[in-house]
């Protein structure tokens, strides 16, 4: 009798699982004493009810469970349950019946069984019809079983908290089907889990059935609740259902990095989100920034012996980064020199106050013959991302530079005071409202173009030198009538002449041209190698003619072409038959004399001449152009497979090197994501929540999750489960 009362125990618990029960409450004390606890008393009776009523009144406002929500709070009962303590009363909303439940049971089957066939929703016709049946138009029927999906993916998208889908206001704009199953916040936040876990499953999977070259792109970042994750990002060429091709960036995985960043920590995290997803064998190659920790990294995965990467070889620093870099070498020179050397464009994201940024140059003044003014790579602590002492640009390497003079119509300290006026009028209207509002007022009476506003220069921010010193020349008449200004205006020591205008149009003329490929590089959804370097052999406008337009020495070409043909040799070139044919038996042929004795020579000959390897074949050919100009490399090898010319492997072979990405702008447009995701008041979501819910947004937004998702995955837990305890229970027999 223990036995079977044993396992119909274990019944009740396999018929309790999933997300609905009350999993995170606490289990109730029960008193398995004799009735005779009635004798106890009144005091400690009381105590004892009020305590269970409290619990219970928890329950109900918390919604662990969806059953909570169809009745009122609970209250204590008259009737007595078998231990002689009172029951807790549950009133249904709809028909105001009440469902007794002991105290000692924590479940939620007769208060769902009770809100399924409440007898006043079922004679009530207008709460059982759908929206279609009373007149209304243009919205469609949801499924019920679709809610608890479509709630969770409205968090994820628009970064909301799971809380806000409670709210009085919100659920007036509800679909009815959608506030009849309104899930809670613990609800949604499992449930964003689940979804996360689901498509990854998905995901894997169908990765293992693709046969092209996989790329991943690395970043680290840091989330507003001060934890630093790693984002990865795979590359990789599909064809849909219709025959097209198209390159998609999908994130793969967010990890947290508890430890220090170094190269062999950040290589033993690459290491596990590329085994976690069986990808070792194809792996063609990584894009981050150039970071000395990434450098060691790659190192470090080098070693790991993956068939198709090649280390060094196979990473791609990106190149947005290094026109950033660029960039900053450059202004370098006009960033003022801090005591140890560094710019202050190194040491904080914060911009300094107007008084500071022109006063600081007052002893550069005095101090001009320094050793330090024209060495630019005086600077050593450098942060990540930085070009390195041994790379930086200096005056040094610039060859015929003059000394400067004091005719000179630019010098370092002019240079380096025009950029601090430039900040500190930025810094003025920022901080100011009375007098950003006397500038609106100036800019419009001057009838200057817009936006009418000084941009800051952020360092952690492309291109904003560019954006300010634009936004100063746009605004250039209003701004000198504007800091003239007693009241609104600038002090004196940080008005601008005519001469820094002049400056700041000679520095847009520089940096335009970074800042337009910066913006095709960030604004386009990936970028790839072949549309950032050009000389490559199997770009149809180039082959190897670019090589020899651009001067390269002869020994690089050869080099170039080389590596070429040893990778299409090792992963491209079709097989040849392991065995020959048999050949038939037939007679000798009949010697030939006279003229035609010369044939069979002449064919040999002509065999001889005749291009046979395929990459010969393809830097003979001619030229695609398009009107002169050169026609997009990717494009064309994707026509060539609709008309079924794979150009012996060398088609393969071009899809999977043109597709290697060229920047990481994909994953840091993620983490842009990640910083609204953790508002303010959502700094308390931990490392899981924030990087699993920013994966199912970007999921979400590209229409990546099918319908009822969520709801066959739980069923199919569901039952893996019912099948564990079956077969759990029959091994114990």
């Amino acid at each position: 009798m223990a036995q079977k009362r044993k396992r119909c125990n274990q019944a009740q618990t396999d018929e309790t699982e999933g997300p609905m029960v009350d999993s995170t409450d606490e289990p109730d004390d029960i008193n398995l004493t004799a009735p005779s606890t009635q004798t106890h008393n009144a005091t400690q009776a009381k105590s004892t009810n009020k305590e269970r009523l409290e619990h219970a009144q928890k329950l109900s406002r918390n919604q662990v469970s969806t059953a909570y929500a169809s009745y009122q709070p609970p209250v204590l009962s008259s009737q007595l349950d078998k231990f002689g303590r009172r029951m807790i009363a549950w009133i249904c909303k709809t028909c105001g019946k009440t469902v007794n439940r002991p105290t000692y049971n924590s479940s939620c089957s007769n208060l769902l069984t009770h809100a399924g066939c409440c007898l006043r929703k079922q004679h009530n016709p207008m709460a059982s019809c759908g929206v279609s049946s009373v007149g209304v138009i243009g919205i469609e029927e949801i499924d019920p079983r679709e809610v608890l999906q479509r709630c969770a993916l409205w968090c994820a998208e628009t970064a909301s908290p799971f809380s806000a889908l409670e709210q009085v206001s919100h659920k007036k704009i509800l679909h009815p089907t959608v506030v009849e199953n309104l899930p809670t916040r613990k609800m949604v936040s499992k449930a964003i889990h689940l979804l996360y876990v689901t498509f990854q499953e998905e995901l894997c999977q169908e990765l293992k059935n693709h046969t092209g070259a996989i790329y991943l792109g690395f970043d680290a970042w840091q989330a507003p609740n001060g934890f630093d994750m790693m984002g990865a990002v795979i590359y990789q060429l599909k064809e849909d259902n219709d025959g097209e091709m198209k390159l998609e960036a999908t994130p793969l995985d967010f990890v947290q990095l508890k430890e220090r960043h170094t190269g062999q920590y950040l290589a033993r995290m690459v290491q596990f989100i590329v085994q976690k997803f069986s990808l070792e064998d194809r792996i063609c190659g990584i894009v981050s920034d150039n970071a000395l920790n990434n450098a060691t990294m790659i190192n470090e995965l080098n070693n790991l012996n993956w068939p198709r990467f090649n280390g060094e070889a196979s990473w791609i620093r990106c190149f947005a980064h290094i026109l950033n870099l660029i960039v900053k070498a450059i202004l370098r020179p006009f960033a003022k020199q801090s005591a140890g050397g560094a710019t202050n464009s190194d040491c904080s994201d914060d911009e300094e106050q107007p008084h500071e940024l022109i006063d600081s140059f007052d002893d550069t003044e005095t101090n001009s013959d320094s050793d330090h003014e024209n060495d630019l790579s005086y600077a050593t602590d450098m942060p990540d991302g930085e070009l390195q002492p041994g790379d930086e640009l200096t005056l040094a390497n610039i060859r015929e530079l003059d000394d400067e003079d004091v005719d000179d119509v630019y010098t370092t300290v002019s240079c380096c005071q025009t950029l601090a006026k430039f900040r500190a009028i930025a810094t003025k209207l920022k901080k100011s409202p009375n007098s950003k509002q006397k500038f609106l007022e100036i800019c419009q009476e001057n009838k200057c173009k817009n936006s009418h506003n000084i941009e800051r220069d952020v360092p952690t921010r492309w291109n904003s030198t560019y954006t300010q010193i634009s936004s100063i020349v746009r605004c250039e008449k209003a701004v000198i009538v504007w800091q003239r200004n007693k009241q609104y205006g600038t002090p004196c020591k940080s008005h601008i002449t005519q001469a820094d205008i002049h400056l700041a149009k000679d520095l847009i003329q520089v940096l335009e041209h970074f800042y337009e490929l910066t913006l095709q590089l960030s604004t386009k959804a990936s970028a790839q190698v072949a549309e950032v370097v050009i000389a490559m052999v199997l770009h149809p406008s180039f082959k190897d003619e670019y090589f020899k337009l651009a001067k390269w020495p002869k020994s690089w070409i050869v080099e170039a072409i080389d590596l070429t043909r040893e990778m299409y040799d090792k992963w491209y070139k079709p097989k040849q038959p392991t065995s020959d044919p048999i050949a038939a038996n037939k007679a000798p042929p009949k010697k030939q004399t006279g003229v035609l004795a010369g044939l069979e020579a002449a064919a040999v000959a002509r065999s001889a001449d005749t291009l046979s390897d395929p990459i010969d074949i393809w830097l003979s050919g001619g030229l695609v152009l398009n009107g002169g100009a050169p026609v997009n490399g990717l494009g064309w090898w994707i026509d060539q497979k609709k008309s079924g010319n794979s150009h012996h492997g060398l088609l393969q072979m071009a899809f999977n090197v043109m597709c290697f990405p060229a920047t990481t702008v994909d994953v840091e447009r993620t983490f842009n994501f990640g910083r609204d995701y953790v508002a303010v008041r959502r700094h308390k979501l931990n490392p899981k929540s924030v990087s699993r819910g920013m994966a199912l947004s970007f999921f979400s937004k590209n229409k990546m999750i099918r319908l009822l998702a969520l709801h066959d995955y739980m069923n199919k837990k569901r039952d893996d489960s019912k099948l564990r305890a079956k077969e759990k229970r029959g091994t114990e027999k």
